[in-house]
């Protein structure tokens, strides 16, 4: 890209600002200068046969996979390749914290999601992991599942037992398959949880953009030598990917990963010993607790990420929404994540110290400002039961709809997703049959005014049913 800015060609192609000339703003200049198409020398994501061939092979050997192909709109588009690459009427095992990205996989594949429980955090309220032991109950209940797709690392930190898991699915010749868009950091530093390759799944998902030094969108598929549908996940890599794919994203991927294989090591070496300072700073503040490796104990955790650092309110009288508009209104810190009794902050090896200790003193400050509460050991916002499913997500989704209130809907199938976001982990899905508890957490999440993604009403009064 930068020996192309240098020939000081005449740009008669694609894209029309013409290498910057025509964007205003100077940084949105800077980066049309290598915002280009698929020029010679440059390769075709869709034929890679030349830099981006070597550059998707170069990071297949960083992450140990047998072949890695670059996305560029986030891991989202991996998920869907590969529920896709399953193939119509496929069924799927998936944890209920499967990401709202799966939900597209499943409308555009015509998949069965049969969901396994969660492990959940009985302060917090949130899925942690799920358990082997679930997933072979599961199986042995379940015959014909075709592939079983787990979520490791978690939002919040805890990463599954992906090597107890693997075994109970190869003895059963199942390919499994990771959402691991949290923990692309974590193959390039020994003191840090295992990958999900590394511990024998098949295949893995990054979104690269969320802990290492990439552009937002930037994500990458990993195929394992003996993953079954290769071809196939090829063509729907192509199907469903731009045929003008963003140079610049593709470059960030090449450039951080080169970043991480010479530079990883230290820094995320060094990040680390300022998350262990940062926790034992938090854990000396009146009113927070932040947890690592006690989550340890709870079944199917297997490790933890250091970077997530998980911070509860455990004796103070605010909630955690109140203290994410404090610490962004008040100390110009903007957090991940906000949940009724916790906020997750979301570090990288490439936050400074000061970040670090901008927040423990912040938190320090908002202890002697805020009054002392008894903590409320029950969960506030913890999900509803699965509902039973009654049709594919993807049947739904094409089925005639109609407008009916929420309070109204018990019994009718949902033709809409309902998530609260952030985590984006739905308490509906479409094919879901409407129960008395997901309307009674709707309007729960409605009265605490939480963002809810996926219904069209936005004032959360009405929903999309399936007219039958």
């Amino acid at each position: 890209m930068k020996e192309y800015c240098q020939e000081k060609n005449v740009l008669l192609h694609m894209p029309g600002h013409k290498g910057g000339k025509g964007l205003t703003l100077p940084e949105y200049r800077a980066i049309g200068t290598i915002d280009f198409t698929e020029v010679p020398g440059l390769d075709d994501l869709h034929e890679s046969r030349g830099v981006l061939l070597e550059a998707q092979q170069l990071a297949a050997e960083a992450w140990g996979a047998e072949r890695s192909l670059f996305l560029v709109n986030g891991a989202t588009s991996g998920i869907h390749c590969l529920l896709l690459a399953m193939g119509e009427g496929s069924r799927v095992l998936l944890p209920r914290n499967a990401h709202r990205s799966f939900l597209g996989g499943l409308i555009l594949s015509g998949g069965w999601p049969e969901f396994v429980e969660c492990e959940i955090d009985p302060e917090l309220g949130v899925a942690l992991s799920v358990s082997p032991e679930k997933i072979r109950a599961k199986l042995e209940s379940c015959p014909g599942i075709t592939g079983v797709f787990v979520v490791s690392p978690t939002y919040y930190g805890t990463v599954n037992e992906i090597r107890k898991i693997a075994e109970i699915t190869r003895g059963r010749d199942i390919p499994l398959l990771v959402d691991e868009a949290h923990g692309s950091h974590l193959v390039f530093h020994p003191d840090y949880p295992r990958a999900a390759l590394q511990e024998g799944a098949q295949a893995s998902v990054h979104g690269l953009h969320k802990t290492m030094p990439v552009l937002t969108q930037a994500g990458i598929l990993h195929l394992a030598a003996g993953y079954p549908w290769n071809d196939k996940v090829q063509a729907c890599h192509d199907l469903l990917t731009t045929t003008s794919p963003s140079y610049p994203l593709m470059a960030s991927i090449d450039i951080g990963r080169a970043m991480m294989q010479e530079h990883g090591r230290e820094l995320l070496g060094q990040a680390k010993e300022q998350a262990e300072r940062c926790r034992q700073e938090i854990n000396s503040i009146p009113g927070f607790v932040s947890r690592s490796q006690e989550f340890l104990g709870i079944d199917g955790v297997a490790g933890f990420d250091p970077l997530k650092i998980l911070v509860e309110i455990t004796g103070l009288d605010l909630d955690g929404y109140q203290m994410s508009h404090i610490l962004r209104k008040r100390y110009g810190i903007q957090v991940e994540l906000a949940g009724e009794n916790y906020v997750l902050a979301l570090f990288s090896p490439f936050n400074t110290s000061g970040d670090w200790d901008i927040l423990t003193s912040a938190l320090k400050d908002i202890s002697c400002q805020t009054t002392r509460r008894a903590r409320n050991k029950k969960p506030y916002w913890a999900m509803p039961p699965i509902p039973p499913l009654a049709i594919t997500p993807r049947e739904s989704f094409l089925s005639p709809h109609k407008t009916v209130m929420i309070k109204e809907s018990k019994g009718m199938i949902s033709a809409e997703m309902a998530a609260a976001y952030p985590p984006g982990i739905p308490c509906l899905i479409p094919g879901e049959i409407i129960t008395a508890e997901v309307i009674e957490y709707l309007i729960y999440l409605k009265q605490r005014g939480i963002s809810v993604h996926g219904l069209r009403d936005l004032t959360m009064q009405s929903i999309q049913v399936v007219n039958k």
